[in-house]
């Protein structure tokens, strides 16, 4: 067991296996104090900590850290905990919790995140949790909504300069904020071709879930998330809504033009001289005429 950590930041080395509860402990009931600060960053930053046996409890030790810091609010772990956007990169726990911490630590965070989102060195999806930290302030801190809106709709200023999915999420953090002031900039990135359609849908889409419009005006025509990974799922959807809209119900007039229902024509023909019977719209209209 790893020694090095005093109490009761050693406690977190065999608090618990995180994926046990979706729920966060209060861990300040565990006697943490802004004191703890410094010993919970190193925590939480730990290498050897971070990147240990997955069988070990240790290995959750550093999620407990940040989480506890995030509950310290504490401002000194703004930076460091950066650091883990690109070097946890992999790993979901990073992505999907530490953008929480962001947004209980605050306001003062904010700058830091600006400037990471803003760095184009950085690889995407680590941006983009400096995006979504952003936006876990903006909704935590309604205060703070419009000054993280302005940033991410600056940085989706930059579509030409950026991959299509990064443009879209950056869109999505805009949605969960409201940030229906940016709608003129989400429409230009999108007329102008540089928004991946199967994150958001289209503008269309966007607008509605803005509350800018209750319904689409266009059917929607864009390849989504399904298209790419089973490109032949629309034809064969297709042919299936065909075969349905084609099916004849046995008491509706028989599609060979007789005049009479199908269950007493054709229904119990042999199919396929069903299927090479050819008939002209002049002969169904003279059968109906003989009705």
């Amino acid at each position: 067991m790893n020694t090095t950590y005093t109490s009761p930041v050693s406690s977190l080395l065999t608090y618990g296996d995180c994926r046990e509860s979706q729920e966060w402990p209060n861990y300040l009931e565990l006697g943490f104090t802004q004191e703890h600060i410094p010993e919970l960053i190193r925590m939480a930053t730990d290498q050897e900590l971070n990147w240990g046996d997955s069988d070990d409890l240790e290995v959750w030790a550093p999620v407990h850290a940040w989480r506890t810091l995030g509950q310290l609010r504490a401002e000194e772990a703004i930076e460091p905990l950066m650091c883990l956007f690109h070097e946890l990169e992999e790993l979901d726990w990073m992505s999907e919790e530490l953008p929480i911490v962001y947004g209980m630590i605050g306001v003062k965070a904010i700058p830091a995140l600006e400037r990471y989102l803003s760095d184009s060195s950085n690889s995407i999806y680590p941006r983009l949790s400096a995006a979504y930290g952003l936006e876990r302030i903006g909704i935590t801190i309604p205060a703070a909504r419009e000054e993280c809106v302005s940033i991410l709709t600056h940085q989706l200023d930059r579509f030409t300069e950026q991959a299509l999915d990064f443009n879209a999420l950056l869109i999505a953090h805009l949605i969960n904020l409201k940030g229906v002031e940016s709608i003129s900039n989400i429409r230009k990135a999108f007329v102008e071709g540089y928004v991946e359609y199967a994150v958001c849908g289209d503008i269309e889409d966007v607008e509605i879930e803005l509350g800018l419009r209750s319904h689409r005006s266009t059917p929607a025509n864009y390849p989504t998330l399904a298209d790419q990974f089973f490109p032949d799922l629309k034809a064969v959807l297709s042919r299936h809504e065909t075969k349905k809209k084609n099916k004849v119900g046995r008491n509706e007039p028989c599609p060979c033009g007789s005049g009479k229902k199908y269950k007493k024509c054709c229904l119990n023909k042999p199919k396929e001289s069903v299927d090479t019977q050819e008939f002209s719209p002049k002969q169904i209209e003279l059968s109906e005429s003989e009705k």
